[in-house]
């Protein structure tokens, strides 16, 4: 009895405990939006534009608008350990003023016009996301914390 009892709660404390697997969203831009997005993010040639993008702070656990340059230098690791050819990889800020320490317009850039807080993450309450765009529009996003794995995937489903 006590080893049913025991299993029973083990098996409700593991159900309470598990998190459902997100369903990562896709979709296509506009031709427009394409355009948009090329022109102010400077995506020329290549394939896949990453965009690593911070919401607002209001809307993080924590402030997530600090410590820029040991952030960068923790990305930069980070994505070292993947292989990305052909790919366009930048930081998009949603609070440009908490930002503009970081902000170059090379590699880490303001939203403009809350484009991709308005077109991809109005509804989330996470402090961070990322949004994978191919040359023809196509995207898959991710709202939250991502991994390499998470990233790897999001590019797979666009070739």
């Amino acid at each position: 009895m006590k080893k049913v009892f025991l299993l029973l709660i083990l098996t409700i404390g593991l159900l309470s405990f598990s998190s459902p697997k997100n369903e990562i969203p896709n979709g296509k831009l506009t031709d427009a939006q394409l355009e948009y997005v090329k022109k102010i993010y400077n995506w020329n040639s290549e394939e896949l534009l990453i965009v690593n993008f911070k919401q607002p702070e209001r809307r993080c656990h924590y402030n997530n608008y600090q410590h820029f340059k040991e952030s960068e230098k923790w990305w930069d690791a980070y994505y070292s350990k993947i292989e990305l050819t052909n790919v366009r990889n930048i930081f998009v800020y949603s609070d440009s003023k908490k930002a503009k320490e970081i902000i170059d317009s090379k590699k880490h850039f303001a939203d403009m016009d809350s484009f991709f807080l308005n077109n991809f993450f109005s509804k989330e309450k996470t402090c961070d996301g990322i949004v994978i765009i191919n040359k023809n529009g196509d995207y898959q996003k991710k709202a939250g914390e991502y991994t390499l794995i998470d990233i790897a995937q999001l590019i797979n489903k666009l070739k």
